[in-house]
């Protein structure tokens, strides 16, 4: 009778089981994330992928916690169609928004289907791609981005306050090397895992000792590198290519000595010493730019640049924690870039997110054309900002000359002015000759007039329309150099850096295209040093960047 009873609640119940669903473009690789549309955005045969959507699990989180594996967890299981071949999937974990799980090395290669099937109720199939290779490097902020999962011989994890030393090493850890033959449902065996990948530490090629499973864990896997010599800084991009396809880009710290990095332009080894000690610190930007973009348009499409005038204000406290697994607002070591995956929007947002402090209603600017006020952004405590003027809605503001801040003081910051100069305008000589950009060869750029003892920063990027003309996923890169000496000083962009970034779209207006890809130079002075009461780092910095459109091709 209560077999019965039970059984005639469960009836009672399934009908009203919503259907799961796949968000489009819902599956990705573990640890890159990387969005659909990109050049790695496949899930590599014997890799870690996750699926979003909503019901396609419990509420609550359930873990696979032994071995074997299974294709089935609380009710959840997924099928992959690739070529008329339908493989089962291995179950990580599950829930009702998100499902891990291991791309088994028999599925098939190339465009196919996933459906995921909650208590006997399956998902509409959804699209995603299948590919041999293609590695996804782990974040410590467990999004794709800044500080890599990385550790040394004895499991100790490389951050700003451990850094690693040049020769030494390290583990890097991720998923999608590709597949191997033994039973995936098993703990899988060690041993290096298809073709030697090569890794980019800095823009050095690393020496690559092992790549392979990491022997604790389905579809995990780990390439065992020794730092280059003569590499050193907080943020030095690492990245690993297999093929011609470029994954995700983390950073490592590196000393050349001892356990804590420095860098010229981020926090010093003293503040770090601080952070070690596990002191949060109150951090101030004081920031100032102009903006030339060039748009290289068709006639009847006028040909003048744009000019902008921004500046802005932001007073933020991080922990400890926060300011080792973010990129803290620093994209790349000099020397060095740093590449961001861009999904629905053109921005990029770290996910690890400091409290705000307040320094007042408003944040006034004086300089040589009047005053101006940086008011607070309703979305973000601690930050300030405004468009000081525009070359669209003149007249701009920004002209050579000393500026002042005038921070009035709140409940988290002291009252204090800082004074910032402006910075000539940066030569790019080689500006009229890039048009057109060849990922696989690389591009170097020239200049002239940079800042003396300051620094010059290289951006682009470019991103894929979906079928409205929307942006659907892009990826921006951001380098760093000296500024260099009198005369010309260049830099080389390379190959890994511009392989990961799609290749241009264009937008149609009035039946004229119109390529979607930028690269642009910025002359940025070296950071002022403020002081600001209740702050323990405080640095104000200027710079005048010059952009236009190119295409990027093949």
């Amino acid at each position: 009778m209560r077999y019965v009873l039970g059984l005639c609640a469960v009836l009672a119940v399934a009908p009203l089981a919503a259907q799961p669903v796949i968000n489009t473009g819902g599956a990705v690789n573990g640890a890159s994330y990387s969005p659909v549309g990109l050049a790695n955005s496949a899930i590599a045969q014997g890799s870690i992928y996750v699926v979003f959507g909503r019901n396609l699990g419990p509420a609550s989180l359930v873990t696979a916690t032994t071995y074997p594996l299974s294709t089935t967890l609380a009710g959840t299981s997924a099928k992959v169609t690739v070529n008329g071949t339908t493989v089962n999937q291995i179950m990580l974990y599950t829930m009702a928004t998100q499902v891990a799980m291991v791309m088994p090395s028999t599925t098939p290669t190339g465009s196919g289907t996933i459906t995921i099937t909650y208590n006997g109720q399956p998902s509409a199939p959804v699209a995603l791609q299948v590919a041999a290779t293609n590695f996804g490097i782990f974040a410590v902020n467990t999004a794709g981005s800044g500080p890599a999962v990385v550790t040394d011989a004895n499991n100790g994890y490389i951050s700003l306050t451990h850094a690693a030393n040049p020769n030494q090493t390290l583990v890097l850890w991720g998923t999608g090397l590709g597949k191997i033959s033994a039973d995936e449902t098993q703990p899988p065996p060690q041993g290096n895992v298809g073709t030697k990948p090569t890794v980019w530490v800095g823009s050095q090629q690393a020496n690559v000792v092992y790549w392979g499973r990491s022997g604790c864990c389905g579809g995990l896997d780990q390439i065992n590198f020794q730092v280059p010599a003569g590499i050193t800084g907080c943020y030095v991009p690492v990245a690993v290519q297999t093929g011609s396809t470029v994954s995700n880009f983390g950073s490592i710290a590196v000393a050349s000595s001892g356990s804590v990095c420095s860098d010229p332009i981020g926090l010093s080894s003293t503040q770090l010493t601080l952070v070690q000690n596990g002191q949060n610190l109150s951090i101030a930007t004081l920031d100032l730019s102009r903006s030339t973009v060039s748009l290289n348009l068709p006639p009847p499409f006028p040909s003048t640049p744009t000019t902008t005038d921004a500046g802005s204000a932001s007073f933020f406290r991080y922990t400890p924690t926060q300011i080792t697994s973010s990129t803290f607002g620093q994209a790349a070591s000099v020397g060095g870039c740093m590449v961001f995956t861009i999904s629905g929007s053109a921005t990029v947002t770290d996910p690890v997110q400091p409290l705000g402090l307040d320094a007042g209603a408003s944040v006034a600017l004086s300089g040589p054309n009047g005053s101006k006020t940086l008011s607070t952004l309703a979305s973000l405590k601690g930050s300030y900002g405004a468009t000081l003027g525009s070359s669209t809605s003149p007249p701009l503001y920004l002209d050579a000359g000393t500026y002042t801040f005038n921070v009035p003081g709140g409940a988290d910051v002291g009252q204090f002015t800082q004074q910032l100069q402006m910075p000539p305008s940066l030569t790019w000589t080689n500006q009229s000759s890039i048009t057109s950009v060849s990922e696989s060869q690389g591009v170097t750029v020239n200049w002239t007039n940079a800042v003396p003892n300051g620094y010059v920063g290289i951006t682009g990027y470019s991103f894929a329309l979906d079928s409205t003309g929307n942006l659907s996923a892009g990826v921006i890169f951001v380098c760093k150099a000296n500024a260099g000496s009198n005369g010309v000083n260049s830099f080389s962009i390379p190959p890994p850096v511009l392989l990961s970034l799609p290749l241009s779209s264009t937008s149609s207006s009035s039946g004229f295209a119109i390529p979607t890809g930028y690269l642009g130079l910025s002359s940025q002075t070296a950071a002022q040093t403020c002081n600001a009461p209740h702050i323990d780092v405080c640095s104000a910095v200027a710079s005048v960047l010059v952009e236009k459109t190119v295409t990027y091709t093949q």
